[in-house]
């Protein structure tokens, strides 16, 4: 069978061609009642399904031409309709001569049963009857529905409108303002350019704003100062796009307003904030800078000028212990020999502690130069040399091999050299001692360890551990000065990195440090 489906919904069509081709019918669509009637006239089917709302021209128009067709009036017309449904519609489908009227959705498998039903009847004649009259008033009464509809939809639309804090606007093709909602009435009678001449200054989106108009380009949030009549400023931010009229040509534009005063000036202040703030930490920095390297000056000088009288101390007390302890010398008791006996350690432990203070300062003021640093060759060295101080003792170094990072040198062997001297000390009550150096993870954020199964210490004071003196075990217990955390703990600092320690009394202690990100490409460091 031969159908001819008069449908502007494409999605209805399509289905509906779907299931009747899937029967094994030959289908025709066509998209409004003008094309169908053409069809229909070139070659008629032996079917035709219309939809009743359709441009050009309605179903019900389809269907009296079709009937005063002498060529097509036999043929069997069903309606298949969404949006005529009334009583009053179906009638005036039969008066027109339809044999079906069929209301969406309907079922597709009872859809396409109706039709086949209907087109096996073969031909018929059509139902004469005087639908003019009544075909006006439905069309009268679906224009006024419509008419009602649009005024309902108008009157949301301009409630929303003036509602919203936005004002509205729609130019002419020369770019002047005809139309405003009812808040916007200033903007009357002005011209996009003229707005636009009261740009606010500095950077916006828009450069050209000529050229924008010129090719009545869309914009959006074109900041202006609109001063009012009585002197004072508002900040708006316009927006806006071309609007074309029934013929397709672009009549002007269409667009929003919106007072952003509030908004600029909260954004005016937060910015002077940030550069008051900007500044004031500058000149804080400065301040706390140039203090810093005065405290560091002076911290260096008292440091090196205390060397001299100490070494002279020492110097001369051990004259004086040299000269008493020969034999044809007496003079001092027992106990004024103990006496200058720590006087000659306590000279020696100053010596040590300036040194170290040197050490400290020398270390925060020389400058860091980045370069790849091996660690696992760095840590041989430095196991090497503690074996050698020491060839008896039995102590096993396991250095993971490769670990290969981007720092200063220097500053990373004087930390990487406390560390395991640390670890060195620590473990030597331990018959058989064990220090591991290596790395979990990859690249500059791997976390680098030295593992020792010493003495470990109480994890409760573990806050007090790089301050700088502090020890966590008693005096005399093991030697040193309490100065090579605090100097491991700046050293890694400087390289935006963080160290830290855990441990156990009995069971050894793990340092762990990170290395913060640089510029330079290295392997992986190996897991």
């Amino acid at each position: 069978m031969d159908i001819l489906i008069a449908e502007d919904d494409e999605n209805s069509r399509l289905m509906l061609s779907a299931a009747l081709e899937s029967r094994g019918h030959a289908v025709r669509t066509a998209a409004d009642g003008r094309a169908a009637l053409e069809l229909a006239k070139a070659q008629p089917p032996d079917l035709i399904v219309s939809d009743i709302l359709m441009p050009e021209l309605d179903g019900y128009g389809l269907c009296r031409a079709v009937r005063a067709h002498p060529q097509l009036a036999a043929i069997p017309f069903a309606f298949y309709t969404a949006t005529f449904t009334d009583r009053r519609d179906e009638e005036l489908a039969y008066r027109l001569g339809a044999d079906r009227f069929l209301v969406k959705p309907c079922e597709i498998g009872a859809l396409v049963a109706e039709l086949e039903a209907l087109g096996s009847r073969g031909p018929q004649r059509p139902v004469v009857g005087d639908a003019d009259a009544l075909y006006a008033e439905r069309l009268r009464d679906k224009l006024d529905k419509k008419i009602s509809e649009l005024e309902a939809e108008r009157t949301r639309l301009r409630d929303f409108a003036e509602a919203a804090a936005d004002w509205f606007w729609e130019t002419d093709a020369e770019r002047t303002i005809v139309y405003t909602s009812d808040g916007a009435w200033p903007l009357r009678g002005l011209s996009l350019n003229a707005l636009f001449a009261m740009r606010r200054p500095g950077p916006q989106r828009h450069d050209d704003i000529a050229l924008l108009t010129q090719e009545f380009r869309p914009f959006r949030d074109i900041v202006i100062d609109w001063r009012q009549q009585d002197g004072g400023v508002r900040i708006m931010a316009l927006s806006g796009r071309p609007w074309r009229d029934a013929s397709g040509q672009i009549a002007g534009y269409r667009g929003s307003a919106r007072d952003v005063s509030r908004q600029v000036k909260a954004e005016e202040d937060l910015r002077a904030l940030n550069h008051e703030l900007d500044e004031r930490v500058r000149s804080r920095t400065s301040s706390l800078r140039a203090a810093f390297e005065e405290l560091e000056s002076f911290s260096y000088s008292v440091s090196h000028d205390l060397r001299g009288p100490l070494r002279a101390i020492h110097g001369f007390a051990s004259v004086l212990e040299s000269e008493m302890t020969r034999p044809d010398v007496s003079g001092l008791g027992k106990a004024s020999f103990d006496a200058l006996s720590r006087i000659l350690r306590a000279a020696l432990r100053m010596e040590h502690l300036v040194d170290d203070l040197l050490e400290l300062s020398r270390v925060t003021r020389m400058p860091l130069q980045r370069q790849p640093v091996d660690l696992s060759a760095l840590a041989q060295e430095i196991a090497d040399t503690l074996r050698a101080s020491d060839p008896r003792r039995d102590c096993t170094f396991v250095i993971q091999p490769g670990m290969l990072v981007a720092g200063d040198v220097g500053l990373l062997r004087i930390a990487l050299d406390n560390l395991l001297r640390n670890a060195w000390k620590f473990s030597s009550p331990v018959p058989h001692g064990s220090i591991e150096v290596g790395a979990e993870g990859r690249g500059q954020q791997a976390v680098i360890y030295i593992r020792d199964n010493g003495v470990g210490f109480d994890m409760a004071h573990a806050d007090k551990l790089f301050n700088p003196f502090i020890r966590l075990h008693r005096e005399g217990e093991f030697e040193g000065t309490g100065i090579g955390l605090a100097l491991v703990q700046r050293i890694i600092r400087r390289h935006n990195g963080r160290v830290w320690a855990r441990a156990e009394p009995g069971k050894g202690a793990t340092f762990c440090f990170t290395l913060g990100e640089s510029d330079a490409e290295l392997p992986p460091i190996a897991a």
